[in-house]
Order: C-alpha cells, then sequence, then structure tokens
C-alpha cells in the first residue's frame, strides 16, 4: 500500500525557496490577511432537491453548535437553501445574547438554483448585503467532477436541483473573478485537476474530495472555526478543515475519505509541467493499471475511467525523469494538504463496495479516450485544463486491456 500524503505548506511560506514553478509575490493578497483586518462572509450553496434533502437539517445543526460555541469571530455565514417543494432562501446564522439565532435574509423564486444567473445573483446579494474583507464558499450538493450533465437524471454534474444541473464552466462563469478566498466543495468527485484548473481565477484555495463524500457530508460542527479564524493564515487553518475531515471519516462506521487543498495560483504552473512530460517522450498507458477513484456504474451510467489519480497517470506515462521530476515539484507546491483512507466506496448496480487506493496525490484527472465515449471525449477538449495540457501534442496512446 503506498499512499502519498503531505503538506506543502512550507514550500508556502519559506522565503528564498520557490522555484520555476512558481508564480507568486510577496505582496498581500487574498488569503494572507492579517488578523487586524479580518473579516470574513462564508456562503453555503446548498442544492438539496434530490437524495440529499434529509442531510440539510443535519448539516445545519451541526453549523448551529459551531455558531453557538463562538466559531463565526465576527464574521458571517448565511446558507442559500433549495429544498424540494419550496421557494428558496438566503438565511443567516448568528449568535445574539449567547442564543444562535436563524434568520431569512431573503426569498427568491423557485427556479431552477443550478444556473449561472441564479448562482450569479446570490452572489451579488452576498456581497451588497455582507460586505467584508475575505470571502469563502462551499459548494453542497450531488456532483461528478468535470463529467458533463446529461438530461439523465442519474448523472450529476454539480448542483442536482431536481435534475437540473451545472457544467463546470458554467459554475466558473457564474462566480466573481478573485473574490473567494477558498472554495470547499461538499460533493462528489471535486477534486479532479479540470475542476481546480477551471475555477482558479474564483478562488485562492480549492478544498475538495477526487471520490464520493459520504451522504452526512462535512463535519462542520468541527471545521467551522478553522474556516472563520483569523488567528493564523488562510491556508494552515484550510489546512485543519482537512485534517478535521480525515479525523471525522477514519472514526465513522462507514470509513471512506479522500481530501486534497490546491493553491490555485499553481496550477497554470502544474499545467505547463504536464504539457512538457506529455510533449515529450511518452510510454503507453494501460487504463487498468492506473489508480481509480470511481467504479460507480448503473444500467445507465458509468463513472468507470473517468477520475485517475493525477500523480500515477503522469509517472506511468513520463519516458523523461527529468520531466516528471519537474513536475512533480510543481504538484507538491499546487497541493499542500493530501490525505485518504486505505479504500473508497462506488456503488456498482445496488451495491456499495470498496476498492484500493494504493497511490495517492490529492486529485484525479481524465485520460483522454479512456471511457471510450465520444460525446464525453468531446466535452472534455472544451476543458481550459485540455487546451493547456493538450494543445499541439497528440493524445496518450492507450493499450488495449
Amino acid at each position: 500500500m503506498r499512499i502519498m500524503r503531505w503538506v506543502g505548506l512550507l514550500s508556502l511560506f519559506a522565503g528564498g525557496l520557490l522555484s520555476s514553478c512558481s508564480e507568486t509575490d510577496s505582496s498581500l493578497e487574498p488569503g494572507t490577511t492579517s488578523a487586524d483586518s479580518c473579516h470574513r462572509t462564508v456562503l453555503v450553496y446548498m442544492l438539496g432537491s434530490n437524495s440529499l434533502s434529509s442531510y440539510i437539517e443535519t448539516n445545519i445543526s451541526a453549523m448551529k453548535k459551531a455558531v453557538e460555541e463562538g466559531a463565526l469571530h465576527y464574521g458571517n455565514l448565511l446558507l442559500y437553501i433549495d429544498r424540494y417543494n419550496a421557494q428558496p432562501t438566503l438565511e443567516q446564522l448568528s449568535l445574539h445574547d449567547g442564543e444562535v439565532e436563524r434568520t431569512v435574509i431573503q426569498t427568491y423564486e423557485n427556479d431552477n438554483s443550478a444556473t449561472v444567473e441564479v448562482m450569479s445573483a446570490v452572489c451579488a446579494d452576498m456581497e451588497e448585503l455582507y460586505p467584508a474583507d475575505s470571502y469563502g464558499l462551499i459548494l453542497w450538493s450531488h456532483a461528478n467532477g468535470w463529467y458533463p450533465k446529461t438530461n439523465q437524471v442519474v448523472t450529476r454534474s454539480f448542483g442536482d436541483d431536481d435534475g437540473e444541473e451545472m457544467d463546470i464552466d458554467e459554475v466558473a462563469s457564474a462566480l466573481p473573478d478573485s473574490l473567494f478566498d477558498f472554495i470547499l466543495c461538499d460533493a462528489c468527485y471535486m477534486g479532479a485537476v479540470e475542476v481546480a484548473y477551471e475555477w482558479r481565477k474564483d478562488c485562492r484555495y480549492y478544498i475538495a474530495s477526487p471520490a464520493t463524500i459520504m451522504g452526512v457530508g462535512f463535519p462542520y460542527e468541527e471545521m467551522l472555526p478553522h474556516l472563520f479564524s483569523c488567528d493564523s493564515p488562510i491556508p494552515e487553518n484550510l489546512v485543519e478543515v482537512c485534517k478535521d475531515y480525515m479525523d471525522f471519516y477514519r472514526s465513522y462506521d462507514e470509513p471512506y475519505g479522500t481530501i486534497s487543498l490546491t493553491d490555485t495560483r499553481e496550477l497554470d504552473a502544474l499545467s505547463r509541467a504536464m504539457h512538457l512530460v506529455l510533449a515529450g517522450a511518452v510510454d503507453s498507458v494501460s487504463v487498468a493499471s492506473l489508480q481509480q477513484y470511481s467504479q460507480e456504474r448503473s444500467s445507465a451510467v458509468s463513472y468507470q475511467n473517468l477520475f485517475f489519480d493525477l500523480d500515477d497517470f503522469v509517472q506511468s506515462v513520463a519516458a523523461d525523469s527529468s520531466a516528471y521530476a519537474a513536475f512533480t515539484d510543481c504538484l507538491s507546491r499546487a497541493v499542500l494538504y493530501a490525505d485518504a483512507t486505505e479504500e473508497y466506496p462506488s456503488q456498482v448496480y445496488t451495491r456499495w463496495l470498496t476498492f484500493p487506493i494504493k497511490h495517492y496525490s490529492g486529485l484525479s484527472v481524465y485520460v483522454p479516450g479512456a471511457a471510450e465515449n465520444t460525446r464525453i471525449d468531446d466535452y472534455y477538449r472544451t476543458l481550459s485544463w485540455y487546451g493547456q495540457v493538450y494543445e499541439d501534442i497528440d493524445e496518450i496512446p492507450l493499450k488495449s486491456d
């Protein structure tokens, strides 16, 4: 069993150690807000008109416990909630005289919340009503990474609203550029490098799982104080969020979890490093030999051969050791924290089965052609990650298994 686990914060804070992979500068940017100027608004965008509806109040109850214990540090916690058969609401959880108050700030038309228009409007309302020095976003719903939305309810791009979904480029269009210090995805398969790259202009830090997330989601009571803390830099607090997540699932009755924290400023350098690997001498690759993060399939849909471990894929095809070394250097700067249990679960038809994790870098990636589905590959070629990584080079030859 080989599971890669690292914290890359030393490379972020140690002066004079930045390599050619890094494009950072020393100016104060989002994510390095000092404690005396820190006032944060966090929006939880909850789309629960789906099979996760019963977990909405469970998660909110956990948030209320954290608020009661003083988690907000004078910040604002907002919940945009879309339920079955109800008008969506923007609500605030706050603490007054030791009591948690849950206040409806605004009510919206019962439209599809999985649209650019609605998500943009909610973000605009957040900025207008609760201006802050720092913003964070939690995307809460079903999801399936970069995989394109379809007319089938059983496939889930982000934001399943009674069967309606958003592609990741639509989410990127909906979110204001450079507003959020962090985006956290409480949704399956969003720890894909394609998603992080598509949203790199929308946030500085990105937390997500490349595999499934159990229905109970993130441990909000434990992690909420870190999302609002001003006692240390944001990435340090987000590492604690990841640790809380893994601690929770290692002791949960379904002990399966994968998580990573990505510095999105490093993703352009990572994409170029991968491009250089693939533009040089490469070996063909057997899809069956690569670490995957989903074996989910049913009679209507399959998520097999969609989410491979990023490092495992690049290592498998790289014939030039120096190019691969440069790639791993960039990967270590991009992924500040990565951890996983020894197995992950997938629903295979009607049964939940577990599969081993032998190689874990924190981010998944698709291998063009692996799904053997023209529609999927045509969509994949429209993504920003594909355009950067595969520009002017041939796609990797796949071995027949």
